[in-house]
């Protein structure tokens, strides 16, 4: 069954991450997150973001749970925080378009891999956004 948890507490994450090994675990967002590894700076600042990405990294390795990060993207279009986050990642996703990218009065979103470690990043996913479950 789901398991679901608000907490922006990184190391509370880890912790609940070790005790009830859930099958996945998906981070709204890295930039919310807060570790005792990253000082005193505030929730998502260059060192609050890279520590708390190298904390998760530790946990996926550790226990072999899949993780995804969900990050904010800039006006230009980059990934907010330190540009090391993506290096240090498996993936990087966008997941771009929104209610105004209609064609035909279809909503419509893409899915494009930046970078993957593990195969191609030349893909596209087009996926068309409907209402209901």
């Amino acid at each position: 069954s789901p398991f679901q948890k608000e907490e922006a507490d990184d190391d509370n994450v880890t912790t609940q991450g070790h005790s009830t090994a859930p099958s996945l675990i998906v981070i709204d967002s890295i930039q919310t997150m807060v570790c005792e590894a990253g000082g005193t700076s505030s929730a998502g600042g260059i060192t609050q973001v890279r520590e708390c990405v190298a904390l998760f990294l530790r946990l996926a390795k550790s226990t072999g749970i899949p993780i995804f990060l969900v990050g904010h993207v800039t006006k230009s279009g980059e990934v907010a925080g330190p540009r090391t986050v993506e290096h240090m990642v498996d993936c990087v996703l966008y997941l771009e378009g929104g209610d105004h990218r209609t064609v035909g009065g279809v909503n419509l979103r893409m899915l494009r891999a930046a970078k993957n470690r593990f195969g191609s990043a030349d893909e596209v996913g087009v996926y068309k956004m409907t209402s209901g479950r």
